[in-house]
């Protein structure tokens, strides 16, 4: 397969996998009632699809390396966190607020990492990508801190909005496939 279409791929993966953790807070948002082992699958399977889509795309070498660069750790972590919260739903309640308030925290100081080196590439829309992640930090503080004072699981769910559009934005923002270039005997790399 051509480099082209891996990245391709990877982009669309990802996307699709942020879109999923984006609804998976529009239901714990609206769904209040739901469950804690239907919250606790849900959570889970977003969050192993969504470090597996983070590793591929970390191995995908788009043109300018931005939106992966930091996904291979990151992925790691998010599919050891979906099969924990599955495995271990004695702890994971208690659990699940703050480690997704740190995780929401973490993307988000990296996706502003991630702006500004779009910015020394001279991408045009790397302030919209500064003001996204910010906005994305903030949440994570507002999880970690309001979870005591608040419903856990609506700032749960606003945080994985959030957080997923943000992914989706960053993905679609900075992800460049290499131009096809001839060699010298006029066959399409």
């Amino acid at each position: 397969m051509k480099r082209a279409n891996i990245v391709k791929e990877a982009r669309v993966i990802h996307v699709v996998a942020s879109a999923l953790l984006l609804l998976s807070g529009v239901l714990l948002i609206a769904w209040t009632d739901a469950g804690d082992t239907v919250t606790r699958w849900l959570l889970g399977a977003n969050f192993a699809v969504l470090g597996a889509a983070r590793v591929l795309g970390y191995f995908a070498n788009d043109l300018y390396r931005l939106a992966f660069q930091y996904d291979l750790a990151l992925g790691v972590f998010c599919v050891i966190f979906g099969v924990l919260i599955v495995i271990r739903p004695d702890s994971a309640e208690n659990v699940i607020p703050y480690a997704i308030g740190m995780y929401v925290l973490l993307d988000g100081l990296l996706k502003s990492q991630t702006a500004f080196d779009a910015k020394a590439f001279g991408m045009k829309h790397w302030f919209g990508l500064l003001i996204s992640s910010t906005l994305v930090c903030l949440c994570g503080i507002v999880v970690l801190v309001g979870s005591t004072m608040w419903t856990p699981r609506l700032l749960v769910g606003i945080a994985l909005v959030l957080d997923g559009g943000e992914n989706v934005w960053n993905t679609m923002g900075t992800v460049r496939v290499r131009a096809k270039k001839e060699d010298r005997f006029g066959d399409l790399l």
